[in-house]
């Protein structure tokens, strides 16, 4: 997705702002007349559809750069901020650091707006031929494709709003205030039928490619421009849909939406990712790009701004941020660097421990696993090198631009407690960073956050096949036969990772274990975690148990101990697993719009 994309987005945003945060957002304060604006041409009706794109997620949303791995045993955030609430279980539907409720439905409410002031299109459009005939088969091309993608992205924004407050109301079309106030909560499995049917829908008209994925020169893709319109780079395409609708059967078919087991549920999901698997639609993302590291950040200022989107990245799904600002850098990096660091989200010593050993390819527990705790980061999973800045690792540039080594030991520049805004932990975080940054200096890459990529999608239908089927079988799904097993799903992400293949013979229970492991560290810092372990309704356990760190002591001119301590207490109760409404919905709902168990 190139600048004028986001020029567009942000001019829509501005013409289409909610006034205030009144019940499902039903009035949008205009500047204008809306019937001008209607008529006014595609270039006014393309910003007002690609607005739809301005309520995706930003991960850093909490102020400070923090982000909702600080609220899980990810990581802690090192300052004072909000999320915190999480943690020390002090929020309720008056303070939920994370209150989305009235962002999504502001999005939901443009979706809709768009898709009925756009539904005669084409007459719209044909007030431009006059000075433009030639572009007007292109323009409806695009506006189907754009009518697709607001479609998608209303299912996107249900999706984000269901995995947080369990059923929410179902608002379909455009409704004035008076409309909103009968409005009643639909079921969780309402909510994700909605999701399915209109990630189908979309499927249809949505783009195959937007831009050429190495695909053989002379295939015709996307609007049958060859794939070189890269001004629509990051825009909606086939895959997405698929992708969402397998997320939504995965999360129906988890044991908090699931409390039966039931293996249907199960099966649906597997489907799912078969068809992604299998359609030659969605042949440009099945695939893992070898340099995990560089699939989270454009690392010179000629990648595009979906870092590796177009390079056959497996990248799906993306939202752009900090164009020109290298401000995730210094609130992350560490403290000793000149002019920087902050060590704001600070990995903990629980993901740490998640990472196996690469020889052996077991977990760390395991007496076989070849673990020292004397010499505790060698020889592990290459990802936590890449995920997480260990001491003695490089991270940024000293002032001369030469790479700095971390000195996170006891007593060293970036040591715990070595001066504000030190690392809690012992470690700093790497992934999303750029990584060779000279805080002294004021340079900036293109940044993109990865909302869906094909090492979920593998690591989803791992799950829901071993749920369904076991380990190893490659049942019929949509008429065919499975593409892999569930071990095979889970081991195609770990050889890219250079982890040793999980052998045949291992029970379901046991790569249950295997798979939700392998999300951690594949997924670290992409905002699975959190909801992972409420869909898994392991949260009572997993956060509850203290956030760990590890320090670091000198022993001699080359040689470390490794002190694990207790960073901070966590708090989690049953109601914790959904979020509550906020208050001002309820009250202003009549008591039609019910309050989640607990709450």
């Amino acid at each position: 997705m190139k600048k004028n994309i986001l020029l567009i987005i942000t001019t829509a945003s501005l013409l289409f702002t909610a006034c205030k945060k009144n019940l499902l957002d039903t009035q949008i304060q205009q500047n204008f007349s809306e019937d001008l604006f209607l008529n006014s041409g595609p270039t006014n009706l393309r910003a007002f559809g690609m607005g739809v794109y301005d309520y995706l997620p930003q991960m850093n949303r909490f102020g400070g750069n923090a982000l909702l791995a600080g609220a899980s045993d990810e990581a802690d955030y090192a300052r004072f901020n909000n999320l915190q609430r999480f943690n020390a279980g002090a929020w309720d539907p008056f303070t939920n650091p994370d209150d989305v409720w009235a962002n999504y439905y502001r999005g939901i409410r443009h979706a809709n707006l768009f898709l009925e002031k756009t539904t005669d299109f084409r007459k719209l459009l044909v007030v431009d031929t006059i000075n433009n005939k030639a572009n007007y088969v292109l323009d409806v091309d695009d506006f189907i494709k754009l009518r697709a993608e607001a479609r998608f992205l209303r299912a996107f924004y249900y999706m984000e709003l269901i995995k947080r407050y369990g059923g929410v109301p179902l608002v379909k079309n455009v409704i004035n205030e008076n409309e909103a106030f009968g409005v009643t909560r639909s079921t969780f499995q309402q909510c994700v039928d909605y999701i399915v049917e209109q990630c189908d829908s979309a499927y249809t008209d949505l783009a195959n490619h937007y831009i050429n994925y190495g695909i053989p020169a002379g295939q015709t893709i996307g609007r049958g421009d060859a794939g070189s319109d890269n001004n629509r780079l990051g825009r909606i395409e086939k895959p997405a849909a698929v992708a969402l609708k397998l997320r939504a059967l995965l999360y129906a078919a988890s044991p908090l939406n699931n409390p039966s087991g039931n293996v249907t549920l199960w099966q649906k999901a597997a489907e799912a990712a078969q068809q992604l698997f299998t359609d030659p639609n969605c042949a440009h993302v099945n695939f893992l790009n070898s340099n995990y590291r560089d699939l989270f950040m454009a690392q010179n200022t000629t990648n595009n701004l979906t870092p590796r989107k177009g390079a056959n990245s497996g990248i799906i799904l993306t939202r752009p941020f900090q164009l020109n600002s290298n401000t995730f850098e210094r609130a992350n990096y560490p403290v000793g660097m000149v002019n920087g660091g902050e060590g704001a989200t600070c990995p903990s010593q629980n993901l740490v421990d998640a990472f196996e050993m690469r020889t052996t390819g077991l977990p760390i527990a395991d007496a076989a696993s070849g673990y020292d705790a004397n010499n505790p980061y060698a020889n592990r999973d290459q990802r936590l090198g890449w995920i997480v800045v260990l001491n003695g690792s490089t991270m940024g540039l000293n002032t001369n631009n030469t790479a700095r080594i971390v000195e996170s030991f006891t007593g060293g520049a970036d040591a715990i407690g070595a001066k504000e805004g030190a690392t809690t932990t012992g470690y700093y975080l790497r992934k999303l960073c750029v990584e060779n940054y000279n805080l002294s200096l004021a340079g900036t890459r293109a940044k993109a956050w990865i909302l869906m990529r094909f090492a979920e999608v593998l690591l989803n239908y791992a799950e829901a096949a071993n749920e369904a089927f076991g380990p190893e079988a490659k049942p019929v799904l949509n008429g065919t036969a499975a593409v892999r097993s569930a071990r095979e799903a889970i081991n195609l992400v770990r050889a890219r990772a250079g982890q040793p293949a999980i052998n045949a013979g291992i029970t379901q229970t046991q790569l249950r274990d295997r798979i939700r492991n392998e999300r951690r560290v594949e997924l670290a810092f992409e905002e699975h975690r959190f909801f992972d372990v409420r869909r898994w309704r392991i949260a009572e356990q997993t956060e509850t148990t203290p956030l760990a760190g590890m320090r670091v002591n000198v022993t001699g001119p080359t040689t470390f101990s490794y002190q694990r301590f207790t960073v901070e207490p966590r708090v989690f109760n049953a109601k914790m697993y959904l979020y509550p409404i906020p208050f001002s919905e309820i009250a202003k709902s009549n008591g039609l719009i019910t309050q989640n168990p607990g709450w």
